[in-house]
């Protein structure tokens, strides 16, 4: 009896492998399809209830601003350790406020020191994708080189992290040194949207509020899911656009659903890069739905 259901479990083993194997090949297949005769190259990873994919998992792409999220979980990090409250007010001079850089903190201060609280400059970077507020962050938990060591001791690895937005716009080709594998991406989400910290959770909580890239994820989506993601994007060199990228978490109502898709150098417009994220994203979505997660 007990050789009956052993067998009879092994079958049944094989069988969900077959399954697994065979779906997971259908959406390589429709990714395959949806990339066809672009010029660029597209990174995937996805998660949900456990169940999870890659694509091209292997190369390092340019993170872009989708590395905001981690600085912003270094500052959390470090507003706990030293007993600092999210509605502490920091000064800002105006000579921190670089000029011909995204940054609507500088827009709305254009000739002028600021005093905000460190939730508003969190969501200015996060939300709003601001460079200088960034970069002010940056300089709050001591470095990018300690915002790259924080990750690596959550137990992180796949990414590289060494530039600020300074020094990215002072050399485009810098972009390409603060890279990550999708994977790697995939556990950077999970790490804040799966804890209890309330760290974390604000940064989860600004990422709900994201206005950059509404074509990306969001567009692939079903309407009426909430999506709280960050989107990356480079200027072009030579035509070629070094990232185009989104990541982030699509509330489905029977699952979290986690979803990176990264596109390097890429010759396509900006709006044929954007349609490729969303498309990718309705095919992942479509692919947990037709498994029944």
């Amino acid at each position: 009896m007990k050789y009956y259901l052993y067998l009879r479990l092994n079958a049944i083993l094989v069988l969900l492998m077959v399954s697994l194997n065979a779906t997971s090949s259908d959406l390589i297949g429709k990714i395959d399809s949806l990339i066809k005769g672009k010029r660029m190259t597209v990174g995937v990873a996805t998660e949900c209830n456990g169940v999870q994919f890659t694509f091209n998992d292997s190369l390092h792409f340019p993170l872009l601003s989708v590395f905001k999220v981690h600085v912003a979980m270094a500052a959390v990090d470090k507003m706990q350790n030293c007993g600092i409250s999210a509605d502490s007010i920091i000064h800002i001079s105006k000579k921190q406020l670089h000029p011909n850089t995204y940054s609507p903190l500088k827009q709305a201060h254009p000739n002028s020191d600021i005093n905000i609280t460190l939730a508003e400059l969190l969501k200015y970077s996060v939300a709003l994708s601001d460079n200088n507020a960034c970069d002010i962050l940056i300089d709050f938990v001591g470095g990018i080189n300690h915002v790259d060591s924080y990750i690596r001791n959550l137990g992180i690895s796949g990414f590289r992290l060494c530039e600020t937005e300074l020094s990215m716009h002072s050399n485009i080709q810098r972009c390409r040194n603060n890279w990550s594998r999708p994977s790697c991406m995939l556990s950077v989400l999970k790490t804040l949207f799966e804890s209890d910290n309330e760290g974390f959770g604000l940064i989860c909580d600004i990422m709900h509020t994201t206005v950059t890239g509404p074509d990306k994820i969001p567009a692939g989506t079903p309407n009426g899911i909430k999506v709280a993601h960050k989107t990356g994007s480079s200027d072009r060199t030579e035509g070629i656009k070094i990232a185009d990228n989104d990541a982030g978490v699509i509330f489905l109502p029977d699952a979290k659903c986690y979803i990176v898709v990264f596109i390097m150098d890429s010759s396509e417009s900006d709006q044929t890069n954007a349609e490729t994220i969303a498309e990718i994203t309705h095919e992942i979505i479509t692919y947990y739905k037709n498994r029944h997660i």
